[in-house]
């Protein structure tokens, strides 16, 4: 059977080998660092999400070096807990009625150990993919590697090559959308703030008309991530006075937090004009971008790559005309862009909603709807991408 090359190893690159693999597809799965990426943007898992690697038969690992969150929170900083939600309305529509707050880096891990049963798969480190040409019958991918320019020849390309795709460019798939003009700070540290914030849950997203944060709990330390000023580099708001003095004005405590990592990102909302030219195919950040707020973006990459994984080994093996790979398409764009997007846009405008009486009227919205099981529900089969799932699967 011919093979298929992934390039990038990160969570939606590493899934998508995996699902290929499973199905006897030959893969190489190129990397451009010398190991896998110490990563940790990506740390919600949610249900759907948990049901697939648990099909790919690496849940229990990645739960195991994670923390089972049940429920989660909108607060506002003021007032407090404004809606608790709790996952187990979720039981009859998923394996998995929680989230997983995990780097994303332990399930690549995971997945590349898990990937050595496999020996038509192939993970190669220092292989950067550098450029893309095709023909009727295949790809040759360009890679630059510390022996020199080599082109590797394959059936398709799955580009899982980040925001930056250098496969999306050189195949000229335009990305659309904007960037926010401010940075956003991630710091995070061991320090345990349930003992300033009552009742609070392992996920909690602090609305502020002036400094809205979010609060993430991952094995051994919190993560706070908190917006920082139109025109503040990045270069600054990562130097140590700074992150402290952001976190003193989230929680004071009269003494400097210990901290553990500190990054600084922009912060962008964009969509790929198609995720498919010919052989070659967008998935994760290569296909889509957008506000980390609610924990779509890895989760929808690893989406994704289930989807057009499964595709491509029908076609790989002759079950299916390679037309099927158009619906990949079809499927997963329109839910980037109808849900993905639309609700880390309205998860943002939540918390930094700065008039007083819309403010009010959403975080009543929000009590009525949380305390309402049948409202809850549908407020959860929304957030939790299940409806993005079976949307993306009754798309022909």
């Amino acid at each position: 059977m011919e093979r298929v090359i992934v390039a990038g190893a990160g969570p939606v690159g590493c899934v998508a080998a995996l699902a290929l693999a499973r199905a006897g597809v030959p893969v190489v799965l190129l990397e451009a660092e010398a190991e896998l990426p110490l990563d940790l943007r990506g740390s919600t898992f949610h249900p759907p999400t948990l049901d697939m690697l648990d099909d790919l038969g690496v849940v229990e690992r990645l739960i195991g070096e994670g923390i089972v969150c049940p429920v989660w929170q909108h607060r506002d900083r003021s007032a407090g807990v404004v809606a608790e939600w709790d996952l187990a309305l979720l039981r009859d529509d998923t394996r998995h009625p929680y989230r997983v707050q995990a780097e994303q880096y332990k399930l690549t891990r995971i997945i590349a150990e898990e990937l050595k049963r496999f020996p038509h798969v192939s993970l190669r480190y220092r292989a950067r993919a550098t450029g893309v040409q095709q023909d009727a019958d295949g790809v040759d991918v360009a890679i630059e590697t510390p022996d020199g320019p080599e082109t590797l020849r394959g059936a398709y390309l799955i580009a899982a090559d980040g925001a930056s795709s250098v496969i999306r460019r050189a195949i000229g798939i335009e990305f659309p959308g904007l960037t926010f003009p401010e940075l956003w700070l991630c710091a995070s540290t061991p320090y345990e703030f349930t003992r300033h914030f009552d009742k609070l849950a392992p996920i909690a997203y602090v609305a502020d008309p002036e400094e809205w944060f979010v609060f993430v709990k991952v094995p051994g330390l919190w993560r706070l991530l908190l917006p920082t000023a139109p025109g503040e580099t990045a270069a600054d708001i990562v130097k140590e006075p700074y992150v402290q003095m952001r976190m003193q004005r989230v929680c004071p405590t009269g003494r400097d937090y210990a901290l553990g990592h500190v990054t600084a990102y922009a912060v962008h909302q964009r969509v790929a004009t198609s995720y498919r030219k010919g052989r070659v195919l967008l998935a994760g950040d290569a296909a889509h971008i957008n506000n980390p707020l609610g924990g779509m973006g890895m989760n929808g990459g690893i989406h994704d790559a289930m989807n057009l994984s499964e595709k491509l080994a029908g076609v790989l093996r002759g079950e299916t005309d390679a037309g099927v790979l158009d619906r990949y398409d079809r499927q997963r764009r329109p839910v980037a862009v109808e849900y993905v997007q639309s609700a880390t846009l309205r998860n943002k405008a939540i918390l930094e909603e700065k008039d007083p009486a819309v403010r009010r009227a959403r975080q009543d919205d929000l009590k009525r709807t949380a305390a309402d099981p049948i409202k809850a529900r549908a407020f959860l089969l929304q957030s939790s991408m299940i409806n993005a799932v079976q949307r993306a699967a009754a798309l022909a």
